[in-house]
C-alpha cells in the first residue's frame, strides 16, 4: 500500500515524440483582468521532469489529459522555426518563453536542446543587433544549469529562477532543486555574465519570506517578479491537501481564485519595499489595482516575461 501511494504521486512516464503542430505561438492576456506584457511560447516539451510535481503546478490542471510528459524530438524543425521568428520585425513581443509549458531545463538529460538554441540566439540575434530574446525559466540548480555553464553567455538569453521560502519549497516543491541550490546557480551564472532574473512565486500564506527576499536582494538580479498562490478551477478540483482553501473563488466560474486583496498586498509589500531600490519589481498574473496599490509601473510592465 505504501508503494502504491508513493507511485501515485509521480507523473506518468516521459514520451519522446515529434511535434505535429507549430512550436511557437503568442500568449495574450486580457488587459482589464491582469497586467502582462504578452510573450511568445516555445513549446519544446509539455510537462515537467521534476518529480513529484509542485503541489500548485498548473500543468496538473491544464495537461491532465496527457499520457505522461511529452518531449519533442524534431529539433531541426524547431530550430528552423525559431530562426524564422528571430528574423521577423514588428512582433507583439520579442521574448520567446521556453518555460511556460515546461521547466526550460528539466528535459536536457532526455533531449539536449538549450545549448543549440543559445548558439542560435548568439549568431542570429546578438550578433545582428536583433531585440529577440530567449527566456529560460527553471526551478533547477547547478546540475540542471550545466548546459549554461558549458557555453559562453549570450546577451539575448535571459535566465530566470523561480524560488520560494525554504519551508514552502520543502512542503510544496519537493521534486525541484533545493532553494539554496537554485540561488547558487543564479549567483554563478550572474558572475559568469549571464542576464539573471528572479521570481518569488507563488508566495503562500503562513510562510516567512524574509530570508528569500534578502537573498534575492543580495543577488541583485536585473528584475524580480513576485506572485502569490492562485489557481484555476481545474487545478482546484485536483487539490487534496487543502492548499487552495484560503483562496477566494471569483465571480467568473472560469476565473482565477486568489487570496483576498488585503492578504496579497501584505505579502507583496515586504518584497516590494526590500527590492524596489535594487531592480525593477513586477507582479505575476496580477490585477491592475494591485500594481497601483503597491506603486508599481503598470505601463512599463517590467515583468519576468517581458523584454
Amino acid at each position: 500500500m505504501k508503494d502504491d501511494a508513493a507511485t501515485s504521486k509521480q507523473p506518468p512516464a516521459c514520451v519522446v515524440r515529434q511535434r505535429k503542430t507549430a512550436f511557437i505561438d503568442i500568449l495574450r492576456t486580457t488587459p482589464p483582468k491582469t497586467v502582462c506584457p504578452n510573450f511568445y511560447i516555445l513549446a519544446h516539451a509539455n510537462g515537467c521532469a521534476f518529480s513529484p510535481r509542485c503541489s500548485y503546478c498548473y500543468l496538473k490542471g491544464s495537461l491532465w489529459h496527457m499520457d505522461g510528459d511529452h518531449v519533442f524530438s524534431n529539433v531541426d524543425q524547431m530550430v528552423d522555426e525559431v530562426s524564422g521568428w528571430i528574423a521577423k520585425d514588428e512582433l507583439e513581443s520579442y521574448v520567446l518563453n521556453s518555460g511556460n509549458l515546461s521547466d526550460s531545463l528539466a528535459f536536457e538529460g532526455v533531449r539536449a536542446l538549450m545549448a543549440r538554441l543559445i548558439e542560435l540566439f548568439r549568431t542570429e540575434a546578438e550578433a545582428k543587433g536583433r531585440p529577440h530574446a530567449l527566456l529560460l525559466v527553471t526551478k533547477g540548480g547547478m546540475k540542471a544549469c550545466r548546459p549554461l555553464f558549458d557555453v559562453a553567455p549570450c546577451r539575448n538569453v535571459l535566465v530566470s529562477f523561480s524560488v520560494n521560502s525554504r519551508a514552502a519549497a520543502r512542503d510544496h516543491e519537493q521534486g525541484a532543486a533545493a532553494v539554496e541550490d537554485r540561488l547558487e546557480a543564479a549567483r554563478q551564472l550572474k558572475a559568469a555574465g549571464w542576464r539573471v532574473r528572479m521570481r518569488i512565486d507563488p508566495m503562500i500564506l503562513g510562510y516567512d519570506y524574509a530570508w528569500i527576499i534578502q537573498e534575492v536582494r543580495r543577488l541583485a538580479p536585473e528584475r524580480v517578479t513576485l506572485g502569490t498562490l492562485r489557481a484555476e478551477p481545474a487545478l482546484i478540483r485536483l487539490d487534496t491537501e487543502g492548499l487552495f482553501d484560503k483562496l477566494e473563488r471569483p465571480a467568473d466560474p472560469k476565473g482565477v481564485a486568489r487570496y483576498p486583496k488585503a492578504d496579497r498586498i501584505a505579502v507583496y509589500r515586504q518584497g516590494v519595499d526590500a527590492l524596489k531600490s535594487v531592480c525593477p519589481v513586477a507582479l505575476c498574473e496580477e490585477t491592475q489595482d494591485m500594481w497601483l496599490a503597491l506603486g508599481l509601473d503598470v505601463d512599463g510592465k517590467p515583468c519576468n516575461c517581458g523584454a
